[in-house]
């Protein structure tokens, strides 16, 4: 059964069991109030239990919806079924916080709430309005029930170090033309005494200093000291101009209910122009980032993650919290934390409200703290730029760990550790052609390059095949190896013979918590094209041309019987004897940790394009 066919059918189960759940709840209606009461804890258990699978079913409905941008018929169809299990969210949380009140609370009240912002109008007519910079064109109607703008915001600024205080002074008076009194709290590393000499134009203005800005902390405080309905937090502001719109934010984020956040474009120090707006997906211990957007309303879009900027409704900010224990990327955390939790809400970027920010370049280990929160080993930026954690890449340990050393039943081992076999498997082959001698890859290592043309994304070693008649040669590569940093273990010599040739040998190279194993044989497949004029057959291995078998495919099939792009996991964990053994292919393990982007058993069973480095469902 497809991915599309699953979440069909677990969809159809889920409104069954609600529609039954509403039948039952009508009736608890018609008991006795003493005997309801007795039942109010367990329901409310049930609700939220309830609550959170649809929650991971809406989730998993956004993923595939991602997944599906070039079907158009079905991306509206899983659409609509997205907007269901919304409605059907909203509804149970709603009766959860019914059971949860306490009776006669006077919040369970209804109450009718002032228009908060004037609404606004297209006024052109026709493309001549605005003309020629278009500076103009919608524009808030006039209106007496609304709510003050210095009433519903608090704005939390910070300036990036580079600014002037020449600049700075222009940042306030900024502020002052088109906000005089809403609520400013300005943090900074700045001494007090150095902005106490700015020139302050009238402003409703509050000095904070912090000795780290990106601390979760330092924001978590900010926030509650807000207690207007809606918080501006805008870090790094270099400019303040009518390009900030705050009443737009605000009435984006008071006439959507699901909306918890809107945030706008930023333009940087370079000129440059982003509409701040990501999407973001986790899966086999990565987090994939990518520009668009699938959805819009009200001129802005969709998203998951928001570069730049941003308003938040307080309240549900404050019981959402900002982690106070991240010393970076405590609003990727709340981003993240948004998506896999609380899908129903929606984050929008408005890219016709622009904030001028300061970008700056973050280096790796900034994230550190983040990826260990989340178990994230890889992260693959919408450029393309890669950043590894939990294992050493690239020259890079993001941990004090060489590996990951994660390698549970059910779970696919993380990218950063095949990686690193990848470069063992390459550096011996590599150092067998400089010295003349064949070496091809063999088992689930060629395995790996006829199906995925890299490391199996479960794989617990390597193995090598070399011709026995030069295990002296190899042995002299050891100070080669050595040198690379692995460790040389001569485990068995040759024995004699086969046709008159040599036999057997095995050596074990070590890294990065990683063995290979080379295996002699007396003789090997390239040899013989070699000597009859042919090329050996070459692979594709972790983007390296290596020497595998004369026929890949066909020695892998033979080798492992039927259903061979099926998977099957390594013999060690499916509880196989020996790597001899037949596999039965298209079946999972359980997952260990259960839900962790990690698990094996989210993924399909047949092919490769799940596994691979780009952004799908």
């Amino acid at each position: 059964m497809g991915r599309m066919q699953h979440l069909y059918l677990v969809l159809a189960i889920v409104t069954f069991l609600f529609i039954i759940y509403l039948s039952s709840n009508l009736h608890v209606h018609t008991k006795s109030r003493p005997r309801a009461l007795a039942n109010d804890l367990k329901r409310l258990e049930n609700l939220r239990g309830f609550a959170r699978r649809l929650r991971r079913l809406l989730v998993e409905l956004f993923e595939t919806q991602e997944g599906l941008i070039h079907s158009q018929r079905q991306f509206y169809r899983v659409k609509r079924h997205i907007q269901h299990v919304k409605q059907m969210i909203k509804f149970v949380d709603g009766q959860s916080k019914h059971v949860d009140k306490v009776p006669g609370d006077s919040s369970s009240k209804n109450h009718v709430t002032k228009r908060e912002v004037c609404p606004e109008k297209f006024m052109g007519k026709d493309s001549t309005y605005g003309y020629p910079f278009y500076r103009k064109g919608f524009q808030g109607e006039n209106c007496t029930d609304f709510v003050p703008i210095d009433e519903l915001v608090t704005m939390i600024l910070t300036s990036p170090r580079e600014l002037s205080p020449e600049k700075l002074q222009k940042v306030f008076e900024g502020i002052a033309t088109y906000y005089p009194s809403v609520p400013v709290i300005f943090v900074s590393r700045k001494t007090l005494r150095l902005l106490k000499r700015l020139k302050e134009p009238s402003l409703n203005l509050k000095h904070m200093g912090s000795d780290d800005l990106t601390h979760g902390q330092t924001w978590s405080e900010l926030l509650k000291m807000v207690t207007t309905p809606y918080a501006l937090f805008a870090p790094d502001i270099t400019y303040f101009t009518d390009d900030v719109n705050l009443e737009r934010l605000v009435r984006v984020l008071s006439e959507n209910r699901d909306v918890i956040i809107a945030g706008g474009s930023q333009k940087n120090q370079r000129g440059e122009w982003d509409n701040s707006c990501r999407q973001v997906q986790f899966r086999n211990w990565t987090a994939y980032f990518s520009d668009g957007y699938y959805h819009s309303f009200n001129d802005c879009v969709q998203c998951d993650v928001l570069l730049g900027p941003f308003m938040a409704k307080t309240k549900e900010l404050q019981e959402l919290g900002i982690n106070r224990k991240l010393h970076f990327g405590a609003f990727q955390d709340l981003f993240w934390r948004l998506k896999l939790k609380h899908p129903e809400k929606v984050v929008a970027s408005c890219p016709d409200v622009m904030f001028d920010t300061y970008e700056r370049e973050i280096p790796d280990e900034k994230y550190v703290a983040l990826a260990k929160k989340w178990d994230l080993k890889k992260w693959v930026e919408s450029n393309g730029r890669v950043r590894w954690y939990g294992c050493r890449r690239g020259g890079h340990a993001h941990s004090g760990k060489s590996s990951c050393r994660f390698r549970a039943k059910g779970l696919a081992v993380p990218p950063c550790d095949l990686e690193n076999l990848a470069d063992i498997v390459k550096f011996i082959l590599n150092e067998c052609e400089k010295a003349g001698i064949y070496c091809q890859l063999n088992a689930g290592t060629l395995l790996g390059a006829v199906k995925f043309k890299k490391v199996l994304p479960w794989e617990r070693d390597a193995d090598i095949f070399f011709i026995s008649d030069n295990y002296t040669a190899i042995k002299n590569l050891r100070p080669r190896f050595e040198a690379a940093g692995y460790k040389f273990i001569d485990k068995k010599g040759t024995e004699c013979c086969t046709n008159g040739r040599m036999k057997s040998g095995i050596f074990k190279i070590k890294g990065n918590g990683w063995t290979v194993d080379l295996w002699g044989r007396p003789t090997l497949e390239a040899e013989i094209l070699v000597a009859n004029g042919q090329q050996p057959t070459k692979v594709m291995f972790a983007g390296q041309w290596v020497i595998g078998a004369r026929n890949p495919a066909l020695s892998s099939r033979n080798r492992y019987g039927p259903n061979m792009y099926h998977h099957a996991e390594h013999w060690k964990v499916i509880g196989n004897a020996n790597g001899d053994a037949l596999y039965k292919s298209g079946v999972w393990t359980k997952c260990s940790k259960p839900g962790h982007m990690g698990c094996l058993d989210q993924f399909p069973t047949d092919g490769d394009l799940q596994f691979g480095d780009f952004f799908m469902a």
